[in-house]
């Protein structure tokens, strides 16, 4: 069976000029839940991710993520499941 995983990450709730509002890390970690029972994989691991300068879930893929110098960088906390997958669509 092959090794996967998924991340989840916490959906913006408000966008401002100046700032941005994410959901708490429990409903991210609800939708996470909300997927396992629906795909029928085995679970190997769940683990928090905290990543610097991502946007989408390509982005954290990435194996170079850089963060440099005197400019802000955010940090985003993800949730990453690492299972196994009878079904290779899953």
């Amino acid at each position: 069976m092959p090794l996967n995983y998924k991340d989840f990450f916490p959906v913006v709730l408000k966008s401002g000029f100046f700032s941005t509002e994410y959901e708490a890390l429990p409903a991210t970690v609800a939708r996470a839940r909300q997927w396992l029972g629906e795909a029928g994989v085995q679970v190997i691991n769940v683990e928090t991710v905290v990543l610097p300068n991502i946007n989408s879930v390509e982005d954290a893929s990435q194996v170079g993520i850089r963060t440099s110098g005197d400019m802000s960088s955010h940090w985003y906390q993800i949730v990453r499941v690492w299972y196994e997958s009878p079904n290779p669509s899953a």
